[in-house]
């Protein structure tokens, strides 16, 4: 998956910004308190909504990046999935689902699962990536890079089997396994042939 153009209206402290990114790895630095972890909570917000819980903080991440003045608190994204198939998303925060549009500009929002406490699952269906691993892995936010026991072991095998074989869902390692067992049930070893 590739993001293509980060359009923000206001969301937080950035307000009418615009941003193209490039191919492969983007770095977003700047001094301290500039807007890059609003930034990231933006790209976090399109793709999953912002939640209204405040899981044990002071404020939700609604009320957070709400802007003061209560202008357009909403934005849009365009982003290009790994079969090559494009998409635009546009998000007013203040309401539940966002619009998706296809690449011929059809807005295709209903052909997605909604339900009432995360609103459009638009990416989850697209990619299989929830918010979670995607905080975990694809974008660091500070302080947030954790990853429970079994998200570590998924990551890593998938990062392994890209290493190895280009795909994330081939493990060479599996496969070796099976010939060297088959090997062994057919031929056997110089000591032991079959």
């Amino acid at each position: 998956m590739k993001i293509q153009n980060l359009k923000i209206n206001q969301f937080g402290k950035l307000k009418n910004k615009e941003i193209e990114l490039k191919e492969h790895i983007n770095i977003i630095y700047g001094k301290n308190e500039s807007g890059k972890s609003t930034l990231l909570k933006f790209i976090l917000g399109m793709f999953y909504g912002l939640s209204k819980n405040k899981n044990g903080k002071n404020y939700t991440d609604f009320q957070k990046y709400t802007p003061w003045n209560e202008e357009d608190f909403s934005g849009k994204m365009k982003y290009t999935l790994d079969d090559s198939a494009s998409y635009e998303v546009f998000r007013e925060f203040k309401k539940k689902s966002p619009k998706i549009y296809n690449e011929n500009a059809e807005e295709i929002s209903k052909n997605f699962t909604i339900d009432k406490t995360n609103g459009n699952r638009f990416f989850v269906e697209q990619t299989g990536v929830e918010e979670e691993l995607f905080t975990s892995t694809i974008c660091s936010l500070q302080q947030e890079v954790k990853l429970e026991e079994k998200e570590q072991n998924t990551l890593v095998q998938k990062l392994s089997n890209i290493v190895t074989t280009g795909e994330d869902n081939i493990s060479y390692t599996k496969i070796i396994n099976k010939l060297n067992k088959r090997q062994l049930e057919e031929i056997g070893t110089r000591k032991k042939p079959r």
